[in-house]
């Protein structure tokens, strides 16, 4: 089975954004991608996202940039938003009151390898979900070919 967890904005954010608090966390996760030592899936809805906090916050000259950086990171797939995902969030909104966006990323984690890279712990009330915190340095996150 190969082992491609799902990885949340929150850590995006933070890593397009040096400022923040999450830096260095998020920094750690996307050189383990970048070296091909993780590898990891993204939701199509992750762009969506994006260019909403982009436009809400007053910074979409920065949106193209990061955007194109983030679709040009080796050893990540987008993954599609389709019906049944779309489906499943509804769920996880009713029943784990997550956000919008959230229940989007658990329902598509779910629908890979029910794991998620998140700082966010919402998440682990999912039952069937597995929260790996970026503040472990990913440590816990094993390599694509080691899952067995």
């Amino acid at each position: 089975m190969t082992v491609m967890p799902l990885i949340e904005n929150d850590v995006t954010f933070a890593f397009l954004n040096g400022a923040d608090p999450k830096f260095k966390s998020a920094d750690r996760i996307f050189r383990r991608i970048r070296s091909g030592s993780l590898k990891v899936s993204l939701s199509s809805v992750a762009l969506v996202e994006m260019e909403l906090v982009y436009r809400s916050e007053g910074r979409e000259e920065g949106l193209l940039k990061d955007m194109a950086a983030l679709a040009s990171i080796p050893n990540a797939e987008f993954e599609p938003l389709t019906p049944d995902v779309a489906l499943s969030a509804v769920y996880l909104r009713q029943t784990f009151h997550l956000g919008f966006f959230d229940s989007h990323y658990a329902a598509t984690a779910l629908k890979l390898d029910r794991t998620i890279i998140s700082f966010d712990r919402a998440y682990d009330s999912v039952k069937g979900l597995k929260r790996i915190d970026p503040t472990t340095e990913g440590k816990d996150v094993k390599h694509h070919d080691e899952a067995s």
